[in-house]
């Protein structure tokens, strides 16, 4: 599978940009702290916010050490679950369908947070009787807004310049230039299935991992191509084998 090395880790890269940037922060701190700028003055300032910068990046770095060694293991491995590849016809259709599902999805948890931010207001509104809560409130929601209806397009227009391929393992998928793992760092599946009701047949991958407040659902989608619908329905079988 020679071209294989064709596939860019992306992961690495941004593993390594982190370590870069993590150097030149500390670097910039160092270098403050050995200047003229008196502490006082602003030093200490810059000190902590290089610093936090610093650890930051660091953090970024450790996350995607392993994400870039599945990526390794996704691509060098012998048999992959399946590797499809799509006609300009088929990615186009794959794309609206993406678009499509992220809008509902986003507009679905914008309609659920702005409803609580919408009670939290009330009750704010009742003990404190303070109008500058309306406007926070609806700051909050503009932009929530934004980033529900451009994130979606953001990720149409980067599958559009995508390599027009898909390699599914056991671990991890790359689809279209986006590199997914579902078994690090407590992520793991919850369901796997196929939906047929689109202009093309979408692979659904399924997953949870822990965040600060609770556990996050994601859905890693991958078109099926003409003539791939049994192999399809075999990857996702044994997808939900690692199901507990």
């Amino acid at each position: 599978m020679d071209n294989n090395l064709m596939i860019p880790n992306k992961p690495r890269k941004v593993m390594r940009n982190a370590f870069i940037i993590t150097a030149i922060m500390i670097a910039g701190a160092v270098a403050v702290g050995n200047s003229k700028i008196d502490g006082m003055n602003g030093g200490y300032a810059i000190i902590v916010f290089l610093g936090l910068f610093a650890l930051s990046a660091l953090i970024t770095a450790l996350v995607y050490i392993p994400r870039a060694r599945e990526f390794d293991a996704l691509i060098q491995q012998i048999k992959p679950l399946a590797r499809w590849t799509y006609n300009q016809k088929e990615w186009e259709a794959f794309i609206r369908e993406d678009l499509r599902e992220m809008m509902v999805f986003n507009k679905a948890t914008l309609k659920y947070v702005a409803t609580i931010a919408l009670v939290v207001l009330a009750i704010l509104l009742l003990i404190y009787q303070d109008i500058l809560f309306v406007w926070i409130i609806a700051a909050l929601i503009l932009l929530l807004t934004i980033v529900a209806f451009i994130t979606p397009r953001l990720r149409s227009a980067a599958l559009k310049n995508g390599i027009h391929e898909a390699i599914i393992g056991e671990k991890a998928a790359y689809v279209g230039g986006t590199f997914q793992t579902w078994t690090k760092l407590g992520a793991h599946l919850i369901a796997v299935d196929i939906y047929t009701e689109g202009e093309i047949p979408i692979l659904h991958i399924i997953y949870e991992f822990p965040t600060l407040q609770a556990y996050q659902q994601e859905v890693f989608r991958i078109p099926v191509p003409v003539g791939k619908m049994q192999q399809a329905e075999k990857v996702a079988e044994a997808l939900r084998a690692q199901i507990k």
